[in-house]
């Protein structure tokens, strides 16, 4: 399959289906990101704007994944280190670590 730099009509409409269900899976992620942070939710608006107009500008992978996934893939594995740590007993050992 050769990958061409030019613009392809073809597939407009899956493209623009994917571009408005993304958006309506990020816009609450960054307002959610943006109150999390303290920074209020307008600040979580433009920085996924952000992201977003350097990812399309730079991007160019089939593949890439931007917006807040990536923040929201740490916020999981963090979760998940919890509950590993849980199960086996060693919230003491992380508890002393983080107050000293």
């Amino acid at each position: 399959m050769q990958i061409t730099n030019r613009i392809q009509f073809n597939n407009l409409r899956g493209d623009i289906f994917g571009g408005v269900t993304a958006a309506f899976v990020s816009l609450p992620l960054a307002l959610a990101f943006g109150v999390a942070s303290g920074a209020g939710a307008i600040a979580g608006l433009y920085g996924a704007v952000g992201v977003g107009f350097f990812a399309a500008l730079f991007g160019g992978t089939p593949t890439l994944t931007s917006e807040p996934t990536g923040s929201m893939t740490v916020v999981m594995l963090a979760g998940l280190f919890q509950i590993i740590f849980g199960f086996f007993k060693r919230c003491r050992y992380l508890s002393q670590i983080l107050t000293r």
